[in-house]
């Protein structure tokens, strides 16, 4: 029972009490005043799971309970075209939550965009104005004070909710800055909620915040933001509009043809690409394996490609040719496992499809949309920035651009893509350095061009910087070292591939089932089995406990912890009500499920 869509059902109750098990089981033995028979009762479908308590755990549609996921670094974003508001403070969540798309969303990676008159893209809108979009998910907050600033162009509010408890209204933006606090006394992550309307004219916002580990305000960091993707099938894509996955870009979740399009002399729609050359997209999420074996995946690109499984790169051609391309086999076993791969257009045609070319499962197809979710693996993510203002180049002389990256605290570099456009009378008299936030530079340009002169652009992937702290200020210093020429930096662009961050699998999941009838003349428990699929870093484990009534089960202990999955009797004495508990546990990173699970009994028949 592996096959199905990925969605999720969360259930809240655990008064509910199964009914006995049907008493037509195998008769073991046959004495003149009794039958002994046999039962059973089993949990494998998703509606079998459906009557229990969760806590960060979800039941999959096809059957299986795993830990929750989540998209770490973002918000879930929806929008609509038909529905907008004129004043924020009296506008609410119901009515923008009810208007927005149920089906189409983005990762809304930063809570201060500005589209100017451009549509916001990856959600499916027609146009610039009159439009209405619905940020939601969680917020990571340490206990104290917290002041938000909420600018919107032109109506706006914010919302927070303690971990468990009502959201409350934090500020109300009508084309001015409104500020508001939120008190926590809980460390952890917030529900929060952001609606926006967009009626004319320009169209931005801005969300600031400041508070107990962050003294100046700043904008909402990428890394303090979450939302669920356990439910949600396809990949994250990153568009962007330029050929090296540097410079502005856009995001959405593909639910239809992940990495799996040609676009002949085109380029994709709804993604904020302006071009049909020199673009490139990132899909990256997780591929579920129902069947554990040995894959070989196959990605025809035009043009370049990378390809990461379980965070190792096993394709690496990002050049302007194209590729048709297979990995070596790779063991897979059945569960999530992490997949980045990158799509990069020069020129002409422009395809990406990747699919199993062979294997126990998938073959002969682009993967599908039902075994893909959005959770986007630690071990390979990027956060770039780009800094277009022009600077003067002195004769003989030194400028620096910054940017500042958004990483998450800790991660550390492996890659960056870097780029600039000057124009200079005498291209040989520049050196250029990239410069990292802890002060490690490494040379990107010692003085080529000779007497060559005008614009240029220039692109780079260093890796002299790996291993330090991707989080901060970058610096690209250029120095003109010889005199009678000057030009000028025209951009700076800038995007940092790195390691860590918050785990995208919750740490510390349990279900505890509803409690199960099994009838009257329970003589014996024989064995208690169960299915799972335990991803790396992950372990399961179950607890058991039984009553003669549901007021004495309810105030039974749980047994010990059970780690065999191969069963044998509970440690537990057989009695009418039985009540399971599973705890999964991950290294943030794995996960494991649990697809089915089975007490047989004997039972005593007059």
């Amino acid at each position: 029972m592996l096959a199905g869509a990925c969605a999720q059902a969360e259930i809240t109750s655990d008064a509910a009490i199964d009914a006995p098990p049907p008493l037509d089981a195998a008769v073991d033995a046959m004495p003149a005043d009794a039958m002994i028979a046999t039962g059973f009762f089993e949990d494998d479908l998703a509606a079998d799971f459906t009557t229990g308590t969760l806590v960060d755990a979800v039941v999959e549609a096809w059957g299986a309970i795993a830990p929750r996921a989540y998209y770490t670094g973002g918000l879930r974003l929806r929008g609509s075209d038909t529905f907008t508001f004129t004043d924020a403070a009296v506008a609410t969540w119901a009515q923008v939550d009810a208007a927005v798309s149920a089906t189409v969303a983005a990762p809304g990676r930063t809570l201060s965009p500005n589209w100017a008159a451009a549509t916001p893209a990856g959600l499916g809108l027609t146009a610039g104005d009159d439009l209405s979009l619905a940020y939601d998910g969680e917020i990571f907050l340490e206990a104290g004070t917290w002041t938000f600033h909420v600018l919107a162009d032109d109506h706006g509010f914010l919302e927070i909710s303690p971990p468990t408890g009502v959201f409350g209204r934090v500020a109300s933006s009508n084309l001015v800055e409104a500020t508001g606090s939120f008190v926590t006394a809980t460390t952890g992550w917030h529900p929060v909620r952001l609606g926006y309307c967009e009626r004319g004219g320009g169209a931005s916002l801005r969300v600031e915040m400041s508070g107990p580990t962050i003294p100046a305000r700043v904008a909402v960091p990428r890394h303090r933001l979450r939302f669920a993707a356990s439910g949600l099938s396809g990949l994250a894509v990153s568009a962007f509009d330029d050929g090296h996955l540097l410079g502005d870009h856009q995001t959405s979740i593909d639910r239809t043809a992940p990495a799996a399009s040609n676009w002949s002399t085109g380029a994709p729609l709804d993604l904020g690409i302006t071009a049909s050359d020199d673009f490139s997209l990132r899909w990256s999420g997780q591929l579920r394996i129902d069947t554990g074996g040995d894959y070989i995946f196959r990605y025809v690109t035009d043009d370049g490609q990378r390809l990461w499984i379980d965070g190792a790169l096993v394709l690496d051609q990002f050049d302007d040719a194209t590729h048709d391309a297979s990995t070596t086999a790779i063991a897979l076993q059945p569960g999530w496992h992490d997949l980045v791969a990158d799509h990069t257009e020069a020129g002409g045609g422009a395809q990406a499809m990747l699919g199993v070319a062979s294997g126990p499962d998938l073959v002969g197809a682009s993967l599908p949309p039902a075994n893909l979710r959005p959770v986007e693996a630690r071990s390979e993510r990027q956060d770039n920035g780009v800094d277009r203002t022009d600077r003067a180049i002195p004769d003989l002389g030194q400028i620096e651009s910054l940017i500042t990256v958004d990483a998450p605290t800790g991660a550390k570099t492996h890659g960056v893509d870097v780029s600039w456009t000057f124009d200079h009378t005498y291209r040989g008299d520049l050196e250029i350095s990239l410069v990292a936030p802890d002060g490690s530079a490494t040379l990107v340009r010692d003085h080529v061009g000779g007497a060559a002169s005008g614009a240029v652009t220039e692109r780079v992937h260093v890796v002299a910087l790996d291993e330090t702290v991707a989080s901060g200020v970058w610096r690209l210093r250029v120095r003109d070292t010889v005199s009678l020429d000057t030009g000028t930096l025209r951009d700076f662009q800038i995007t940092v591939h790195h390691a860590g961050g918050r785990p995208p699998i919750a740490p510390a999941a349990s279900y505890t089932s509803a409690v199960k009838d099994l009838g009257e003349m329970v003589t014996a428990y024989q064995s208690f089995t169960w299915q799972a699929r335990l991803g790396a870093g992950t372990q399961v484990r179950f607890y058991v406990r039984s009553g003669d009534t549901p007021a004495a089960l309810s105030s039974a202990p749980w047994s010990s912890p059970l780690i065999d999955p191969g069963g044998g009797p509970p440690p537990v004495v057989a009695r009418r009500f039985f009540q399971y508990r599973i705890e999964l546990d991950s290294d943030g990173d794995g996960s494991a499920m649990v697809d089915s699970v089975r007490l047989d009994t004997r039972r005593e028949i007059p």
